[in-house]
């Protein structure tokens, strides 16, 4: 098999994991996220394995297909797709600051509310001579 059509398989399960990427984002499921990624970074060595491959077999000269980038599509394909990636993920993290906000102006509430019934007495006679 040729480099050329090894790097379009891998160029095409990249593309399949970063759209599955954007589905876990979108769902919260950080695990899935993780484990996308990880995915995605064993799969980047290869890619850049093949991409010497590739660039081996025409060495000294540059065939018309190279200089076209015959991946130009699908490229851009991907870099849109990690961009709303970003995207969303720039959403979640927005959205949880603003739950965390939430969540910590009501704590403040809460610790007024029991300061305001949960006083301590002031020391009588009798306790000091305990």
């Amino acid at each position: 098999m040729s480099a050329r059509s090894d790097l379009a398989k891998l160029l095409a399960q990249w593309l399949e994991l970063t759209r599955a990427e954007g589905g876990a984002i979108q769902a919260a499921a950080w695990a899935r996220v993780s484990e996308i990624q990880s995915h995605k970074a064993a799969l980047q060595k290869s890619f850049d394995e093949t991409r010497e491959k590739w660039a081996g077999e025409y060495s000294g000269r540059v065939p018309a297909a190279a200089k076209a980038d015959p991946f130009r599509a699908e490229l851009g394909r991907l870099l849109s797709l990690e961009e709303r990636n970003r995207a969303l993920l720039a959403a979640q993290l927005q959205r949880v600051q603003t739950e965390q906000g939430s969540l910590d102006q009501a704590y403040q509430n809460l610790r007024k509310i029991q300061r305001s019934y949960t006083r301590k007495p002031y020391p009588t006679a009798w306790q000091c001579f305990s």
